[in-house]
């Protein structure tokens, strides 16, 4: 079953074979505006996450395919850096250090406080955001570097020919990659509106200034480069300024 469109606050992965405190915590987070898709075992848990995207997983430890904390081992593989959020029933050593070992987000005991679990989601769900985002944008520069190899290299097989096609597909990529960017600025801008630990006024700052130069490039420039889209990029970042109070 896919999970329904996540609101803003996250998409959850809930995975514990007690209806009881499953389907009860589940409710009471998804009135406070997380979506939660709920599994009964670590074999669902493991079937929902490669077919779906989550921004948290919250799981029991003591549930059918994770006796052994084998379904959250698993969960690097799949999905890396999701959130996971342990429950128990039953603490103990052991569970407590295999759940450190495996770098856990938290380990809490059943029922768990739910203003705690959603401050711990809240701040885990914002740090995986981030890191969703810087990975996705390096993977398509790595793409965008290996299209522009692609583009010098018709270029040396014909020297002699006019640089128009090249050059056309050079500014077709380039603009594509910059409304990309715009894209990803558009959800860093998102996350700092929302009140986190980990971003503090200096990183604030550090996103105006960057706004403000590439909205100063485009007006400089915006005689040698004639475009729609250039102008509508730029209308586009103004707005993420204004929004940031840049």
């Amino acid at each position: 079953m896919t999970p329904p469109e996540p609101p803003s606050r996250g998409s959850l992965l809930f995975a514990d074979d007690d209806p009881l405190v499953r389907d009860g915590v589940a409710e009471l987070l998804r009135r406070r505006g997380f979506a939660c898709t709920c599994v009964a075992s670590g074999a669902e848990a493991i079937a929902q996450l490669q077919q779906a995207e989550f921004d948290a997983l919250i799981s029991d430890i003591h549930m059918p395919g994770n006796a052994g904390l084998e379904m959250i081992a698993a969960v690097p593989q799949i999905t890396a850096g999701l959130p996971v959020v342990l429950l128990t029933g039953r603490p103990t050593v052991e569970s407590a250090a295999k759940s450190v070992r495996l770098s856990v987000t938290a380990y809490l005991t059943k029922p768990p406080d739910l203003e705690d679990l959603i401050q711990i989601l809240d701040q885990a769900i914002a740090s995986y955001r981030a890191f969703r985002t810087m990975r996705s944008s390096r993977v398509r520069l790595r793409a965008w570097e290996q299209e522009l190899e692609n583009i010098e290299q018709t270029i040396r097989r014909s020297p002699s020919e006019e640089g128009g096609g090249p050059m056309a597909s050079y500014l077709r990529l380039t603009l594509r990659q910059v409304m990309l960017m715009l894209a990803d600025l558009e959800h860093a801008t998102a996350a700092l509106e929302k009140p986190s630990a980990s971003t503090g006024p200096l990183d604030r700052v550090d996103h105006v200034a960057a706004l403000r130069r590439t909205v100063e490039v485009l007006e400089r420039t915006k005689q040698n480069f004639k475009s729609k889209d250039l102008a509508d990029l730029r209308k586009q970042l103004e707005q993420l300024l204004s929004r940031t109070g840049g």
